[in-house]
């Protein structure tokens, strides 16, 4: 299940697809990094790309998070994710949830990156979550021997 952020003309779709390293079990960074497909469109640039930009501990807390967002302990969060590439964020305004995402889609100097910011209320975030939830249980955090 992916999940999609959609501003304007722009829309950015997030699959996790798989573990970097399906076979990992020495590392515990090796064995929890996972690769996201990554599908923009903005009428202008339109690309689909696979990047290991998360790791599945960093995508359960994220959940977590965003849980904890929807139950009023918290009124946001600012991803600080290992791998600088992607990044997401969550902001609450009274019932008005702005999500965030930042992909950095070629690394060459300097660096070109795409933006989607979409408004939702409750019930969105709560389902956009759930599309996160549903990713994590596909490929959980595994024991990496690191």
């Amino acid at each position: 299940m992916s999940i999609t952020l959609i501003e304007n003309n722009k829309s950015l779709e997030l699959d996790v697809l798989g573990y970097e390293f399906p076979d990992a079990e020495d590392d515990y960074f090796d064995a929890n990094w996972l690769n996201v497909g990554i599908r923009y469109d903005d009428g202008q640039l339109s690309f689909r790309q696979v990047d290991s930009c998360l790791l599945a501990f960093e995508l359960a807390e994220l959940t977590e998070t965003v849980d904890a967002i929807l139950e009023g302990r918290e009124s946001g969060t600012i991803t600080d994710l290992t791998e600088p590439y992607l990044a997401l964020a969550v902001t609450r305004t009274e019932e008005t949830y702005a999500v965030q995402a930042r992909f950095v889609y070629d690394t060459g100097s300097p660096w070109k990156e795409i933006c989607v910011c979409q408004k939702m209320d409750r019930r969105g975030l709560a389902e956009l979550n759930d599309g996160l939830k549903a990713m994590y249980a596909r490929f959980p955090r595994r024991d990496g021997k690191g």
